[in-house]
């Protein structure tokens, strides 16, 4: 019930990874918590591969789709990295970031590089804490709409495979 009544919600792809993984998933729950220093929130399933290497890392990058990604975040939402490369099978683009080990997406509207400052377990999520370390905006002038997720009564993502 609780769910129905927060929608629509944007959509951002977030990545992380590590010496040995890079992964991507999509995530609808997320949030700015603080703008001295620019802090975001957001909240990932305990058994994520996305998660592990957060943890690991204690870096990631949020990257927000334009409504063109959507079947890209569709896709990243709705399988698991521990069994494919999401990047490749979404047709996503890895660029370099220059603060943190985890990539950007080159097809992305903006990056966020982020460090995390916390992570706190309650239930079967946790909420990772992240401040915003460094800001890669578009080049180009066009304006494109970031994309949203209506919920429409059913979950586009978190299926049981996540990553």
């Amino acid at each position: 019930m609780l769910q129905n009544l927060l929608y629509p919600r944007q959509v951002v792809l977030v990545t992380a990874s590590t010496s040995e993984k890079s992964n991507v998933t999509a995530v609808e729950w997320i949030m700015p918590v603080a703008e001295k220093p620019p802090l975001v929130a957001l909240s990932l399933a305990n058994n994520s591969l996305t998660l592990d290497l957060i943890c690991t890392s204690m870096e990631f990058v949020v990257s927000i789709p334009s409504e063109r990604l959507k079947e890209a975040a569709i896709l990243c939402g709705s399988t698991s990295g521990k069994y494919i490369d999401k990047f490749e099978e979404a047709r996503l683009t890895q660029v370099r970031a220059k603060k943190v080990s985890a990539p950007l997406v080159l097809e992305a509207i903006a990056n966020l590089e982020c460090k995390v400052l916390s992570y706190n377990t309650s239930g079967d999520h946790t909420v990772v804490v992240g401040e915003v370390v460094e800001v890669h905006l578009p080049k180009q002038n066009g304006e494109q709409e970031p994309l949203l997720f209506n919920h429409g009564g059913k979950r586009l993502f978190g299926f049981k495979k996540e990553g």
